[in-house]
């Protein structure tokens, strides 16, 4: 099985379960391979995949490497946002499952940022 299948399926199960958590150690690890595995599937026709997943690539490089900023999720929220309105299904499914990941992992996005 190629691991862009194996990243799919733990996706699937994400949607299956809301309740399903990323374990920190990995939570920006599995989430790059995902993005990496839709590279092939992305044509480029429209923005929203186009510029978006490497934009939510570097978003996401910004917090493994500590600096990301409330500006940072805030961005990472609007790219998705405007992933769920892809032209194509691509885009779309991208869109979605990203929104699962963030809804149930936000804590592990606004920790980091959050002011006190």
């Amino acid at each position: 099985m190629k691991e862009s299948q194996v990243v799919n399926e733990l996706f699937e199960k994400w949607i299956e379960d809301a309740k399903t958590k990323l374990n920190e150690d990995n939570f920006f690890l599995k989430i790059n391979e995902y993005l990496e595995s839709t590279h092939p599937e992305i044509c480029g026709k429209c923005a929203p995949c186009r510029d978006g997943v490497p934009r939510l690539e570097a978003l996401l490089k910004e917090y493994k490497e500590g600096n990301a900023t409330l500006k940072t999720l805030k961005e990472i929220e609007d790219i998705v946002n405007n992933l769920r309105s892809s032209r194509c299904s691509v885009g779309l499914d991208i869109g979605k499952n990203m929104e699962v990941v963030l809804e149930n992992n936000y804590h592990l996005l606004y920790n980091p940022v959050k002011k006190y």
